[in-house]
C-alpha cells in the first residue's frame, strides 16, 4: 500500500522562526533516532495511530524531553491526550504556535492551547518541504487548499475540528506553493476539492497552465456540474477518491452529499469515466441498515457499473463523531483500544448482523472484487487510463495475502464477547 506524505506539521515548521532548528520525521517512511536529544517534540496522529503516539511520547519524557500532542484524536480528546504530554494543541496549530514556543523557551507551557476555525488560512506561511526528510513518494507532493466541511456525514468528525465553514488558501497561494514544489505530480489533500465550486472552478483554470497531474478527493454529486467536471479533467486531474460509502437505496437517500438513487451514482460514475478521469470509491459497511445481504449487492453493482476500483472499509466510530455517541449510548462499543479503529475491525456490535459475519463479509467483497476475473472484465471500461487501473488493482490484490496475515493475529484480541445484555 502507497502511503502519501502528509503535510501538516510542514506547516507548523514553516512558523517556526528560523533560530530553531526543525526536522520532520514520517515515521511511516523514515526511523525515529530515539537516541537523539529534542528540546521539544510535537506529534500529531489519528485515532489508530494514537496508541504509538503516546508510547512515543511517554519514552521521550522519560528521558526529560518535553512533548506536545495535536492532530484530530487529540483534539476531541484532548484529556486523554494531555496524560502522555506536556501540552494538547486542540484544533489548528498555526493560530497558537509562537505563544507555544514562547511558553516552551519561559519554562511555562499551559497544559492546552485550543484554536479556533476563524483563521484565514492565508495569513499561515506555505508549508516548509525541505523540514521533511523523507521527502515526496513517488515524487508527489501534498497540497492542501482548504478546511472545513458544510456536511454532517454521522462517521467524520472533520467539521467539528475544522468548522462547518469551507476556508480557501487563495488560488494564487495553491499555485505558488505547486510552484516551489517544482513537482509534476501533486495529491490534494481536501477532504473535498470540489467543496466550493466556485472556487474550484478558479483552482482548476490556473493549474492547468502548471501542466500537472493531480488526484484528490470530491464528493460524488459535483459530476452534475458538467462544465466543471470537464475543467478538472482538462486540469490534469488523473484521479478522484470519491466516497460512495453504501449501495442502500435507503441510505443514500440520507447521505446529504450523495445522489439520490443508485441509478443517478451509476450515470455519475460513467461521466467520471468518460471524462478520463479515473474513479477511487470508498465503500463503507456495517451501517445499521446493512444486513448480511449488502456485501453481494456491493460487489455486484461496482462490478455492474465496472467501477475501476474501490477500498472497502468497516464503519469505524471515531470519538467525536455522532455515531460513536450513538454507538456508546446503546452501549454497543467492544473496545476502547484505539489500535483497533482501523478501517478493517469490527469495534462495535451491528444491529442487524453479527460481528463475525461484518467482518467476513467485509474480507469477501474486498477478494471478491480484487479477483483475477473481476479486474480483467473492468479493464475494457477502463481502458483511458490503464496504468493507473492496473497500479490501483493489482497493488490492492497483491496486498491481500499480508492483509489477511496481519489480521488474524490482531484479531484474536477483538473478537471477544460484546457488551454485558447483547447479543453479537
Amino acid at each position: 500500500m502507497i502511503r502519501f506524505p502528509q503535510v501538516s506539521l510542514l506547516y507548523v515548521a514553516a512558523l517556526t522562526p528560523p533560530e530553531h532548528q526543525v526536522v520532520v520525521v514520517e515515521e511511516e517512511n523514515q526511523p525515529l533516532d530515539s537516541a537523539e536529544k529534542w528540546d521539544l517534540v510535537g506529534i500529531t496522529c489519528m485515532t489508530a495511530t494514537a496508541p504509538r503516539a503516546y508510547q512515543l511520547a511517554d519514552d521521550l519524557r522519560a528521558r526529560g524531553t518535553r512533548v506536545v500532542l495535536g492532530g484530530v484524536h487529540p483534539s476531541v480528546l484532548p484529556e486523554e491526550a494531555k496524560a502522555h504530554c506536556d501540552a494538547v494543541v486542540v484544533g489548528e496549530a498555526e493560530p497558537v504556535w509562537g505563544r507555544l514556543l514562547n511558553d516552551a523557551q519561559a519554562g511555562r507551557l499551559e497544559p492546552y492551547y485550543r484554536s479556533g476555525t476563524e483563521w484565514n488560512l492565508d495569513d499561515y506561511p506555505l508549508p516548509n518541504r525541505a523540514a521533511g526528510r523523507a521527502g515526496s513518494v513517488l515524487g508527489v507532493v501534498p497540497v492542501v487548499t482548504s478546511r472545513g466541511c458544510p456536511y454532517a456525514c454521522e462517521f467524520c468528525c472533520v467539521r467539528n475540528v475544522f468548522g462547518r465553514t469551507v476556508r480557501h488558501v487563495s488560488v494564487e497561494r495553491v499555485a505558488e506553493d505547486i510552484r516551489r514544489s517544482r513537482s509534476s505530480t501533486v495529491m490534494f489533500l481536501d477532504d473535498n476539492i470540489v467543496g466550493d465550486q466556485v472556487y474550484a472552478s478558479r483552482l482548476f483554470d490556473a493549474i492547468r497552465e502548471l501542466h500537472i497531474h493531480w488526484g484528490g478527493q470530491a464528493s460524488i454529486s459535483f459530476v452534475r456540474n458538467e462544465k466543471l467536471l470537464a475543467q478538472a479533467a482538462a486540469s490534469g486531474c488523473r484521479g478522484l477518491f470519491v466516497g460512495l460509502e453504501t449501495v442502500s437505496e435507503h441510505k443514500i437517500k440520507r447521505m446529504s452529499k450523495s445522489m439520490r438513487t443508485l441509478e443517478d451514482t451509476a450515470t455519475a460514475i460513467h461521466r467520471i469515466q468518460d471524462s478520463g478521469i479515473l474513479l477511487h470509491a470508498s465503500i463503507v459497511f456495517g451501517f445499521d441498515d446493512d444486513d448480511p445481504s449488502i456485501f453481494d449487492e456491493t460487489v455486484e453493482f461496482l462490478q455492474r457499473v465496472r467501477i475501476p476500483s474501490a477500498t472497502f472499509n468497516v464503519l469505524t466510530p471515531y470519538p467525536g463523531t455522532e455515531i460513536y455517541d450513538q454507538l456508546k449510548a446503546e452501549n454497543r462499543l467492544l473496545t476502547r483500544d484505539w489500535t483497533y479503529y482501523d478501517h478493517c475491525t469490527p469495534v462495535y456490535v451491528p444491529r442487524r448482523m453479527s460481528v463475525d459475519q461484518l467482518y467476513d463479509g467485509y474480507r469477501y467483497a474486498k477478494k471478491s472484487f480484487f479477483s483475477t476475473a473481476k479486474i480483467v472484465q473492468r479493464f475494457p471500461a477502463n481502458r483511458r487510463t490503464p496504468l493507473l487501473f492496473l497500479l490501483a488493482n493489482l497493488g490492492t490484490k497483491l496486498s491481500l495475502g499480508a492483509e489477511r496475515a496481519l489480521m488474524l493475529e490482531r484479531n484474536a484480541g477483538i473478537h471477544l464477547a460484546p457488551p454485558a445484555g447483547q447479543m453479537a
